[in-house]
């Protein structure tokens, strides 16, 4: 009798251990988003694209050859595709007429977060409408933001283009070698005079009528002007460096004038250090470290060359 009993006990505290299966609620993911004012340093503000609002901007021009494909992603109803008689002063290859729009500017009212966001994340997680108000027309229109895409933004926001041209207009600089290659005289159409290290004063910030490229008008000693792009010495992926004159003779003076004129020629020589290495080839893809007794050595990845440092001096290059 006593044996039967404690059976069953033991089957009633199985069944009250492990039979209560429970289901827990997990908020959804929220959007993290920098709510700082916009400090006008950016053109493009990827995933901080609610900086915009108040901004405005001016929809640049495309090069000649690209006229004819208009602009892409301005709606007069953003519950509406380009396809479905959504486009905005239609239409140069189902997009918005070139010369109905270039050099308009635009302010932002409101960002919208795109209406197919929650059903497919994936795809539509990213983007947003920008609600504008053009100028001069006071027509609502809505533009498509990827923020993801750099190079598909079509504008200049005014405040990013006053506050470079506050910093830059009337500066002397020196630039790297490679961003001075065969620069032309903006007034002859001859190629201009360069020499490592020399200095160029910037007279101008403005749009070159070629390309359409946010450009810096630079005078030589010669009197020699030509244009570079703003994006190449100054953007996030610039390929040349460019120094302020009072950088450059700081830099002359640390490095000596056979060093740094070397790294304005973009190469790299046994002894120098990390810093100079990294002035001339710019940031490595990535860094291998090997620390020992002693001695800190790394191997500095490039696409096509590697440079090996024993206690950040440089002891070979591959």
């Amino acid at each position: 009798m006593r044996k039967t009993t404690l059976t069953i006990l033991f089957t009633a505290l199985t069944v009250v251990s492990f039979g209560q299966i429970t289901t827990t609620k997990v908020a959804p993911k929220t959007d993290q988003f920098d709510n700082t004012p916009y400090d006008s340093t950016q053109n493009f503000l990827g995933k901080d694209v609610y900086k915009y609002m108040g901004q405005e901007l001016y929809l640049n021009g495309k090069a000649e050859s690209l006229r004819k494909y208009g602009y892409d992603g301005f709606l007069t109803d953003y519950n509406k595709s380009k396809f479905d008689g959504g486009v905005y002063k239609c239409c140069d290859s189902y997009n918005s007429k070139y010369d109905e729009l270039a050099g308009k500017y635009f302010k932002v009212l409101e960002i919208i977060k795109h209406p197919k966001a929650e059903q497919n994340e994936y795809l539509y997680g990213k983007k947003f409408y920008l609600k504008l108000q053009e100028k001069e027309s006071n027509d609502i229109v809505y533009y498509e933001y990827d923020s993801e895409f750099e190079h598909s933004f079509p504008f200049i926001v005014v405040g990013f283009f006053e506050k470079q041209k506050n910093l830059i207009v009337g500066k002397e600089f020196v630039f790297a070698d490679k961003v001075l290659e065969s620069s032309t005289d903006i007034q002859t159409g001859k190629i201009v005079s360069t020499k490592t290290g020399q200095k160029w004063k910037c007279t101008d910030l403005t749009i070159e009528e070629k390309y359409y490229t946010l450009s810096l008008v630079i005078e030589n000693s010669f009197g020699e002007k030509t244009t570079i792009s703003h994006e190449s010495v100054f953007g996030k992926w610039s390929y040349g460096r460019a120094y302020t004159a009072t950088e450059a003779d700081n830099y002359r003076k640390r490095f000596g004038h056979e060093n740094f004129d070397m790294i304005l020629q973009g190469k790299v020589k046994i002894g120098m250090t990390r810093e100079m290495c990294k002035l001339s080839w710019g940031e490595p893809k990535s860094i291998n470290e090997t620390i020992t007794s002693g001695k800190k050595s790394e191997q500095w990845v490039y696409s096509d060359n590697y440079l090996y440092f024993d206690n950040g001096i440089l002891t070979a290059i591959q």
